[in-house]
C-alpha cells in the first residue's frame, strides 16, 4: 500500500480539483508538483510549483514544463521523479 490519502480521478477541471485539494489540506500551492504527458495538462502545470513532463509528453507539455523526464511515462519516469525529490531533501533514493 502506497499510503496516498487523496486521489481524484476522472475530474473535468484539474485546476479545481488542485485548488479543492489545497483549501482542504492548507497546502500552498508552490509546495506541489504535478507529472504530467498531455497539452490538457498545462493549465495544472502553471497553476504548481513544479511542473514535470515525462519524456514522451505532448510537445506543449513538454514545452511549459519546469523539468521533463529522461525516461518515458510507464518507463520509470514517476521513479526518476521521486528519486530526486528525495534526493533534494538530502536523502539517498
Amino acid at each position: 500500500e502506497l499510503g496516498v490519502a487523496l486521489v481524484r480521478q476522472g475530474v473535468p477541471d484539474k485546476v479545481e480539483a488542485l485548488r479543492t485539494l489545497l483549501a482542504d489540506t492548507g497546502i500552498a500551492a508552490a509546495n506541489t508538483a504535478c507529472i504530467v504527458d498531455d497539452s490538457s495538462d498545462v493549465p495544472l502545470m502553471k497553476a504548481v510549483g513544479l511542473s514535470v513532463a515525462v519524456a514522451d509528453a505532448h510537445p506543449a507539455a513538454i514545452a511549459a514544463a519546469d523539468r521533463v523526464t529522461r525516461l518515458t511515462g510507464g518507463r520509470g519516469a514517476v521513479r526518476e521523479i521521486c528519486d530526486l525529490l528525495v534526493a533534494a531533501r538530502g536523502r539517498n533514493p
